[in-house]
């Protein structure tokens, strides 16, 4: 800026030469950014302005910058962590924790590995990684705005209403990936304990219309898997199944978790030190960081939570029920379900959480050698043999750490048409009373009276009616 025009602006006060103070933009005094009505940063370094246009708003998104160094640090990244299993979140709120939190230890020694860059840069670029592989990619910035109540998709691209701005055009193409998911409405939040694992579970609501007949859903957040984290279980499970056992087993939990523990962190300790490559440069740098030449380097051993995560599916498949593991052992459900092969498995909330119709969650056998395995290990826990001689059963569970009492009918691909079948009722463990019953409208006082005026002269009393609509709820009431 050349001094004329340094003395021009300056001069607001009848001469003296002397610039402005700073200004935020969107302040009305601020004389370089006239259009804006608002900038703020939403998360560090994510900033969003808002700017008045000639009919409405531009609503404007700037993220961290990226060097072009920085772009192929990032593409090496995203290419390392392809064919890795990130799950993503499932709301707008998760999508603010996800990036809140950052990622877990064993994402950050794999991005130690892969990026040596300085503090800013790496800050810069773990962002950019977190937004694209564990979170809602284009749409995250516009997710850590929650001045956003409303998303709506009109002509060339999406428009936001803000709570004081609207309608506010944005970049967005007009079907940009997640959208779904970032107009989703987190309904319940909780965990599952399985064995000392806290799964997370959440409960929420699609408000995107025609994406799908189910607008709740269920879903389960299962540890994230490395690449080869998958082979590594499969070869471990492999290994405890051909061990030897001398004597009797007392607690087959405490058992497999100590064997998967050992054979898990030699695998991932041998696949650490067997390039002898990595090894040498290891030892260099340290020597070079002795003499302040260089920085300390990361130890390459594997991280804690790496082997945890790894131990909870060999558990879940040996000791748990497969996929099925956490819906059953969650206390806020009633009935489990899982019809055929490929088909998302459903769930029925108790009463009592806000959300009583049938659901479908993110869980889903995909090979009948799978599910058939999961069938037969439901019926053998009760004492039952499932073969070609005796393909169904019905049987009583009561697992370690849960609470209810389970009944399953399982059936073989031999008797159901579409494949293995299983069908999971949890009984409370505070039974309802006929009181609790009227106070959730679920029958009418007259109903209640008649029923107590029967039994108290021995009358007879048939409770019938199809699966699921409460008789056995109703007579244990009564009783």
């Amino acid at each position: 800026m050349s001094n004329e025009r340094l003395e021009l602006a300056g001069r607001g006060d009848g001469g003296g030469g002397a610039v402005a103070p700073p200004l935020p933009p969107d302040d009305p005094e601020a004389w370089y950014a006239p259009d804006v009505r608002s900038q703020t940063e939403v998360a560090p370094g994510v900033v969003v302005t808002i700017r008045e246009t000639a009919t409405d708003f531009d609503y404007e998104v700037r993220e961290p910058g990226l060097t072009d160094g920085n772009r192929d640090r990032l593409d090496r990244v995203l290419e390392y962590f392809g064919d890795a299993s990130l799950e993503r979140p499932r709301t707008r709120e998760g999508a603010v924790e996800r990036m809140a939190e950052g990622f877990d230890p064993k994402h950050r020694r794999v991005l130690d590995r892969l990026v040596d860059a300085p503090p800013g840069a790496r800050r810069r670029l773990e962002y950019h990684a977190l937004a694209e592989l564990g979170c809602l990619g284009r749409l995250t910035p516009y997710a850590l705005d929650d001045r956003i109540d409303v998303a709506d998709v009109a002509g060339g691209g999406v428009v936001v209403h803000t709570d004081d701005f609207a309608p506010a055009e944005t970049e967005l193409p007009t079907d940009p990936e997640y959208l779904d998911r970032f107009a989703s409405e987190r309904l319940d939040h909780h965990t599952v304990d399985f064995h000392g694992f806290e799964i997370p579970v959440v409960v929420y609501r699609e408000n995107l219309l025609g994406t799908d007949s189910f607008m709740t859903k269920y879903a389960v957040r299962e540890p994230d898997l490395l690449p080869g984290d998958a082979d590594l279980v499969a070869e471990c499970k492999e290994r405890i199944w051909e061990t030897d056992v001398d004597g009797v087993v007392d607690d087959e939990a405490a058992f497999v978790r100590e064997r998967a523990r050992e054979l898990l962190s030699r695998r991932l300790t041998a696949r650490n030190t067997r390039t002898w490559l990595d090894a040498a440069r290891y030892r260099v740098r340290s020597a070079l960081a002795e003499w302040e030449l260089a920085i300390p380097p990361v130890d390459d051993r594997y991280a804690t939570d790496r082997l945890d995560d790894l131990v909870y599916y060999v558990l879940r498949d040996y000791v748990g029920y497969g996929k099925l593991t956490v819906p059953i052992r969650d206390n806020r459900l009633e009935d489990v379900e899982a019809n055929r092969v490929g088909e998302r498995v459903k769930v029925v909330p108790r009463d009592d959480v806000g959300h009583t119709e049938r659901i479908p969650t993110n869980l889903a056998f995909e090979e009948e050698s799978e599910f058939v395995n999961v069938v037969k290990q439901l019926a053998a826990d009760d004492g039952t043999e499932l073969n070609a001689a005796n393909p169904s059963a019905k049987v009583n569970l009561s697992p370690p750490g849960v609470s209810e009492t389970i009944r399953c009918a399982v059936a073989l691909p031999t008797v159901s048409e579409d494949g293995p079948h299983i069908s999971i009722r949890k009984q409370a463990p505070d039974v309802m009373t006929p009181v609790d019953l009227l106070e959730r409208d679920s029958l009418p006082t007259e109903l209640v009276a008649m029923l107590w005026q029967l039994y108290e002269h021995h009358g007879v009393v048939l409770f019938c009616g199809p699966t699921g609509v409460g008789k056995t709820t109703l007579m244990n009431a009564h009783i």
